[in-house]
């Protein structure tokens, strides 16, 4: 039986990278009815057709600024008024600024704040008065890499960090009602965020144990089972889909590169 049967789900950043592939394999694991949440609601609309057209899923794209308080008010209403429930969030929507403590501007701070950590709080705030109606319901939260070690991001690294501490709290609190929270902390994936990034994402390749990149679809099958009832007896739990990188993907390198391994 598919893993995600009949579920109700509710994507940000739905409209392309990680937030698309797993639209898609939501799909693919049965999900009955998917919302996508994104600012690109062109895009949105564009993988809701392709989505609706191979598996016959109902998609329903909606404008999301996760940084906005209004709209996770006025997304989580449609939901119930469209569908009357919500199985299952994901807290996916992220943005990125590169910069060191010195060259951060408290405006790319802010921003980078309010999407990738604020919107997460905002999504388990509002999305919570769904998901508690449903005997067994579930939030994963896109962490990242950043979220474990010290990144060379402060901004991004301090949201990552912000987002695993959230799950746990939330774990704790939404657990009286049944509610289960974890987080995925993906390495180096091709997706349109790290794309100006390649030669970085490459060279990274050489302390990941498995020595590649992750795909999308990857780190969105890690979603799905943390998403099902699969993992009914897993909540508060950090799910590092990496490679290896960050159980010791850099002294292994480094072993491998004297001959000592």
């Amino acid at each position: 039986m598919a893993k995600l049967q009949g579920k109700t789900a509710l994507i940000t950043g739905g409209s392309r990278g990680l937030g698309a592939a797993m639209a898609i394999t939501f799909a693919e694991e049965g999900a009955e009815n998917l919302i996508l949440g994104d600012v690109l609601l062109e895009e949105s609309k564009e993988i809701a057709r392709k989505i609706k057209k191979q598996f016959g899923t109902n998609v329903l794209p909606v404008q999301l600024d996760v940084s906005l308080e209004e709209d996770w008010a006025e997304v989580i209403e449609t939901i119930r008024r469209t569908f009357g429930k919500l199985d299952i969030l994901v807290n996916n929507a992220g943005i990125n600024k590169r910069a060191k403590f010195a060259d951060c501007e408290l405006e790319d701070w802010n921003r980078v704040i309010a999407v990738n950590q604020t919107g997460v709080f905002l999504g388990m705030k509002h999305a919570c008065q769904l998901l508690k109606e449903q005997p067994q319901s579930a939030i994963v939260n896109v962490s990242s890499i950043a979220g474990l070690t010290g990144y060379f991001a402060v901004a991004y690294t301090a949201s990552k960090w912000a987002i695993r501490g959230m799950t746990k709290a939330a774990a704790m609190e939404f657990s009286d009602w049944g509610i289960r929270v974890n987080s995925v902390h993906p390495g180096f994936v091709y997706t349109p965020l790290t794309q100006a990034a390649s030669k970085m994402v490459d060279a990274f390749n050489e302390i990941t144990a498995l020595e590649r990149p992750g795909e999308p679809e990857e780190i969105a099958k890690a979603v799905a089972f943390l998403a099902s009832d699969d993992a009914s007896y897993i909540t508060g739990a950090e799910l590092a889909v990496d490679g290896g990188m960050t159980a010791g993907g850099g002294p292994r390198h480094v072993v491998k590169n004297l001959n000592l391994l």
